[in-house]
């Protein structure tokens, strides 16, 4: 269930056949409800159909795309608590790994005791409310109007509105992230970055490596802002449900958070700059080049 196009499919048909293996892939992890790491991994696939959609947006129906994404973001939101209490722990633990030397040798005890408490307590009550027959019907119903999707461009036309789309609002989530470093802004930006990783690793066949550099810089970007956010919810948290009984250690940990934001934010920017230097239109010009070789047989010129 490679995750990319193929030569031979046409848009309908790629598109309804990665929505099927996505949603399946989802359902599959679902049934492992009890383990927070599948969890993750059933909004990982989402947000992979999302991005999948957003390709052929343009060429869909703006009520179709609508619709359906509508479905798994309400999905998405019923798994939004297990995911934090899944990542506030770990990442404490990347954390106390990068700054080891600056630390005792059992730091943060106490706010790890609420983590692991609240993690317990989450496992707990996802596992026996309602959460996994909504978000199981709700993929179901994705999966069952997979093949009601149309298409209603071929090649390259089908494509090239979606990522010049995704390519632009990128662009513009990092010039407002750069100008404010906000979290809201911060998150926007990651979401961006995030579907148009996913596009790129659907178009892989057509430059192989091009697309996979071009893949690695978005994938590396989405963990930078990914990480970053992560600390945001482990700030947040940790404000509400440790600051009275552990306020030293909540004083450490949110000056070593403040630190690695500061690194993490630098790096995005950094890769921002260099993968956004193009403009639009430069961008969809040269993997279209990439396309129209790759569907002729041919060799495409860089």
């Amino acid at each position: 269930m490679a995750f990319h196009f193929k030569k031979e499919e046409s848009p309908t048909r790629a598109v309804r056949r990665l929505s099927r293996e996505r949603i399946g892939r989802a359902l599959e992890y679902l049934h492992q409800s009890g383990r927070l790491e599948a969890i993750h991994s059933v909004r990982k696939e989402i947000k992979k159909l999302r991005a999948t959609l957003g390709l052929v947006r343009g060429k869909m129906g703006e009520n179709a795309y609508r619709k359906r994404v509508k479905t798994l973001r309400t999905a998405a939101k019923c798994l939004q608590d297990p995911r934090d209490a899944r990542v506030r722990p770990q990442a404490l633990e990347r954390l106390v790994e990068r700054y080891r030397n600056r630390l005792p040798a059992r730091p943060f005890a106490g706010i790890k005791k609420v983590l692991k408490q609240n993690c317990r307590a989450e496992v707990h009550e996802f596992g026996k409310g309602k959460s996994v027959t909504v978000v199981g019907r709700l993929l179901q119903k994705i999966g069952r109007r997979a093949g009601d999707l149309k298409v209603k461009a071929d090649g390259w036309t089908a494509i090239q509105p979606g990522l010049q789309e995704s390519y632009s609002q990128g662009r513009s989530a990092y010039e407002l992230a750069l100008k404010e470093s906000s979290p809201k802004n911060l998150h926007r930006w990651r979401k961006h970055v995030q579907d148009l990783w996913h596009q790129l690793r659907l178009l892989h066949p057509i430059q192989p490596e091009s697309m996979r550099l071009a893949a690695g810089d978005m994938k590396r970007l989405s963990q930078y802002l990914g990480d970053d956010h992560d600390l945001v919810v482990l700030r947040q948290f940790v404000s509400r449900h440790c600051g009275r009984g552990y306020a030293r250690e909540v004083k450490v940990l949110n000056r070593l958070m403040d630190l690695r934001q500061k690194e993490l934010r630098s790096a995005a920017y950094d890769l921002g700059l260099r993968f956004f230097a193009e403009n639009p239109s430069s961008f969809c010009r040269r993997l279209e080049n990439y396309w129209r070789a790759w569907r002729a047989g041919g060799k495409s010129k860089g």
